[in-house]
This record gives C-alpha cells, sequence and structure tokens, in this order.
C-alpha cells in the first residue's frame, strides 16, 4: 500500500468516526442526557433521507472472523464475532505498562458507510469481567471491497485515541 492510499485510508477513517459521532469508551451521553426531538414540521425531506442514511441500513453480519493489528507499535490479536448489528470482540495484547499480555473484551457495533462498513468498539473490560480495562482504547474498524479491479481490499483500524493500522483478517465462520 502505498503513502498516498495510507493517508487517504485514515482521513476517510477519522472524518467517518466523526461523521457517525464515534465517541471514547466513557462517553455516557446517551445514557446521562435526555433525547431531543424535532416537531414534524422541523424535518424536511433531505433531513429524512439523512436519518435514513445513517440509520442501520446494511445488512447484518453473522460472522467470526481473527484480526491481527498493531497500535503505538504492539501486535494485537483479536477474535471478533458478529451477531447482526453487534458483536463481541476478545483482544489480546502485550501491555507495556504491566508487562504482562493481557485480554480486554469490548461491545461492537455495526454502522453503515459509502465506501463500506464500520466496527465501533466501545467499552473494553477486563477478558471475562465488566471492569473497564484503564489503557486500553476502543477499536474502530473500516472495511472496503471495491468492485473495481485496481483497487485492493481496505482493511484498517483506528482507535479512540486515533492510532491507526492496516488489519490482517482471517474468516474463522
Amino acid at each position: 500500500m502505498n503513502i498516498k492510499q495510507t493517508a487517504w485510508i485514515w482521513i476517510l477513517v477519522v472524518s467517518s468516526m466523526g461523521l457517525f459521532g464515534v465517541e471514547s469508551a466513557n462517553a455516557k451521553k446517551a445514557e446521562t442526557e435526555a433525547p431531543t426531538t424535532a416537531s414534524s414540521t422541523d424535518i424536511s425531506q433531505s433531513s429524512q433521507v439523512t436519518i435514513a442514511q445513517l440509520s442501520e441500513l446494511v445488512t447484518p453480519i453473522t460472522a467470526t472472523w481473527e484480526l491481527t493489528y498493531s497500535a503505538a507499535g504492539i501486535v494485537h490479536k483479536s477474535i471478533l464475532r458478529m451477531n447482526g448489528y453487534s458483536g463481541t470482540m476478545r483482544t489480546r495484547f502485550f501491555n507495556i505498562k504491566s508487562f504482562q499480555t493481557e485480554a480486554v473484551d469490548q461491545t461492537m457495533y455495526l454502522k453503515p458507510h459509502p465506501e463500506g462498513l464500520l466496527i465501533v468498539g466501545y467499552n473494553p473490560v477486563y477478558a471475562g469481567t465488566r471492569t473497564p480495562h484503564p489503557i486500553y482504547s476502543p477499536d474502530n474498524f473500516f472495511f472496503s471491497i471495491s468492485p473495481d479491479d485496481d483497487q485492493l481490499p481496505i482493511f484498517i483500524t483506528c482507535d479512540d485515541r486515533k492510532r491507526c493500522s492496516p488489519v490482517s483478517v482471517k474468516r474463522l465462520r
């Protein structure tokens, strides 16, 4: 992958994260704020189309993948299980603060994107517990397979700290 293509992918993923309101695992906006609604006269036809585009119009996915990627030079190995519009992911990585291999679980959500799919991570916890992991930043993945022969498939991750990496993907089931 050349530098121009890598830069384009990074810009696409980071801008998409802002477009879809991707927030850190500590963001509790939905739980702490009352929802706001607009009257029917405030919603124009174009905003209805926008709302529809941002809703879950993507086909649900039921599959399991093994993902390999890095963050700050540390290799991460994950098993991502999607069942519809949500799923879970367990990730093993070497924690440079504890000098041990650790595992985290996070909830994953499928989001549509005009260029492919976003799978957004939320709430990383120590594997098998509900205890938040103090340093692990949620993972966000962008997958795109173009019908054009001249464009390679794109598999990339950017965590909430905006550390990005290509992703090696192996389908398990």
